[in-house]
This record gives structure tokens, C-alpha cells and sequence, in this order.
């Protein structure tokens, strides 16, 4: 599940999507917010508003630099624009080809393993709100929107995927805007739960994000995201060849300590954070293992109507549930 947005600064304008999409009217980002030590462009840093230039800790698709004050880690910036919010760079990064045989290997063919892990998610928010209405932020096709919505949830989808927020409109007859938390959609209504699976490192402003879900969220409502842990075991044994390295669309690699800073300074409180499994599909498994033959397999299996789903936890991502802090 994905959503970015390269802007860097003040966003607005218009964009026009699919049949049965509404045009996107983006908010102004407050020019005191553009200006704060937070958000400005350059070498300062998004978390700790540290000046001082990344060290440089090995090269990927793109140099990855860590902040020598808070240890952020983040991948060089791909554009130097501050306002790059080019469609044709959302179309390039997440067009059909990232999710068939790109990062993913069919992302359609793993709906079943998705609808699966989402009732234990969906559970636990139930215990933890009152209300029912459900923001999910980098949707992909909304399969998980899908299984909330038969859970009486009522939900609503961002996606900047054309291809995914198209699919997840036209299949699923989704409420799904092809728009970024960035610079979101004008005229959006109060949630009670925001979710972000696998999404905030795939963002160019984070800060920004979390500073719009907050606006977004009821007194009590409650932020839910799912992010790679910089400093777990398989991380600290594979190095650079961790596998989340691998996707070119991810700008940020956080630890627990990092994140915990990022979300106070966004003025939200950390309820939990878990480091839980999922189920992966078998093709997914196959895609990313670089065995040999993996990829015939996987297609024979695909061709077959194969594809069953396998529970793996590798205790490298980390699942932060937060609460709106009252206090702030």
C-alpha cells in the first residue's frame, strides 16, 4: 500500500482523475509551517530540525545518509525541486508495472492474503473507538478498505496511483481519491481512524503527512501505521541487501526512537508498538527470493489459480498505534 508526494513546500492546484473521481482541490500548506525548521528544504532535518549535512552510509538505487543528530535514516531526494508534484513521476513510480512484476509480483493475485490480516487490525480499533469511520492513506486498490467496509465501517481511500485508485473505484466501487496526505483533498470530513500500511516511508514529507492526519482525526481518534525498523536484527544482519532497501520508491528507514520523536513533535501520543507478522501470498515469497526458476514457478502457480498465503514475521516492521494528543 502506497501514497508520496514529492512537494516540498507550498502545494495547491488541481487534478483530474478517472470517471466517477471528483477533482482534488489541495490545501496551501500555512507559510509559517513551510518556514518552521521542520519542513524547510535543503539539509535540515524533518524530525529533529538538525542543519548539518547527512553522513553518507552506502549506496543503494540512490545514496542512503543518515542525520547525524537524531539517526534518521533517509535516501538522497531524487529531485531537487522543492514543488515537484509532477503526475508524470507518480505515473512512472506506481503505474501498473510496480505492482505486476516490479516490486510486487501481482498485487491483485494477493487480495486474499491482505482481506486476511485485516479483521485482527480491525478488532483491535473497534475496542479502541467509538465511531466507524476509517481514513486509509496509500489504499493501493483497497483491499483493505474492502474488508473494513464489510466490518460497517465507512470508510474513504487516498491512493496517488492512478492505476490502484482507479481499480479500487471501478472494481470495488470505493470512495477512493487520487490524491496525496500531503497536500490532501479539500473538504474531507473527520475520521476516527487513520491507517497507513507500509506507506510513510514510501513519503518525501512525512512531517507534513502527519501534521495533516492530525487535522483530520476526532478528539480521540486513533493513527495506525505499519513501517520497516531500521535497527532490527534482520536489518542489522543483511546491511544493505535488507529487503527494504530494494524498493526505489522508499525515502525513509525509521527506528523506534525516531518515530516516537516524529509522532510527539506531530502532537500525537504512542499508545503500542508491535512488531507483528502477516500473512504473504506464496507469489510474493517467490518474487522476492531470487531463487532459481522462482519466477516460472510463480507464474505457473499464478496460471493455476494458486496462490495460497503463509504467515511470516521476520521482526522487521514495525506496527505504531497512536492517539491524537489532547494535551497539545
Amino acid at each position: 500500500m502506497i501514497e508520496s508526494d514529492p512537494s516540498m513546500a507550498n502545494v495547491e492546484g488541481t487534478t483530474t482523475g478517472a470517471p466517477n473521481t471528483r477533482s482534488v482541490i489541495t490545501h496551501k500548506v500555512p507559510a509559517e509551517e513551510a518556514q518552521s525548521p521542520a519542513t524547510t528544504c535543503g539539509h535540515i532535518c524533518l524530525v529533529c530540525g538538525g542543519s548539518e549535512k547527512g553522513r553518507l552510509l552506502f549506496h543503494t538505487s540512490r545514496p542512503i545518509l543518515q542525520c547525524r543528530k537524531c539517526g534518521l535514516v533517509y535516501a538522497k531526494p531524487r529531485s531537487t525541486v522543492a514543488n515537484d508534484e509532477s503526475a508524470e513521476n507518480y505515473s512512472k513510480d506506481y503505474s501498473e508495472d510496480y505492482y505486476r512484476d516490479g516490486t510486487y509480483a501481482d498485487y491483485l493475485a494477493d487480495r486474499d492474503a491482505i482481506q486476511r490480516n485485516a479483521p485482527r487490525v480491525l478488532s483491535e480499533l473497534e475496542q479502541m473507538v467509538k465511531g466507524r469511520r476509517l481514513l486509509d492513506v496509500g489504499c493501493a486498490t483497497g483491499f483493505f478498505l474492502d474488508a473494513a467496509r464489510s466490518r460497517r465501517w465507512m470508510v474513504q481511500g487516498l491512493e496517488v496511483s492512478e492505476y490502484a485508485s482507479e481499480y479500487a473505484r471501478r472494481e470495488l466501487n470505493l470512495p477512493v481519491e487520487t490524491a496525496s496526505i500531503v497536500s490532501p483533498p479539500a473538504g474531507l470530513p473527520q475520521f476516527d481512524v487513520v491507517t497507513l500500511w507500509d506507506t510513510i516511508e514510501h513519503l518525501n514529507r512525512p512531517d507534513l503527512a502527519l501534521a495533516n492526519i492530525r487535522r483530520l482525526l476526532g478528539p480521540r481518534g486513533v493513527l495506525v501505521f505499519s513501517t520497516g525498523d531500521y535497527d532490527s536484527l534482520l536489518r542489522r544482519l543483511t546491511g544493505k541487501r535488507w529487503r527494504l532497501f530494494a524498493d526505489p520508491t522508499h525515502n525513509f528507514f525509521f527506528n523506534e526512537g525516531v518515530l516516537r520523536r516524529m509522532l510527539k513533535r506531530a502532537g500525537f501520543e504512542v499508545l503500542h508498538m508491535t512488531r507483528r507478522g502477516k500473512r504473504v501470498s506464496l507469489s510474493l515469497i517467490l518474487h522476492h527470493s531470487g531463487l532459481p526458476l522462482s519466477g516460472r514457478l510463480r507464474k505457473w502457480l499464478l496460471a493455476r489459480g494458486w496462490n495460497p498465503s503463509i504467515y511470516v514475521n521476520l521482526r522487521d516492521v514495525v506496527t505504531i498505534f497512536a492517539r491524537r494528543d489532547s494535551s497539545v
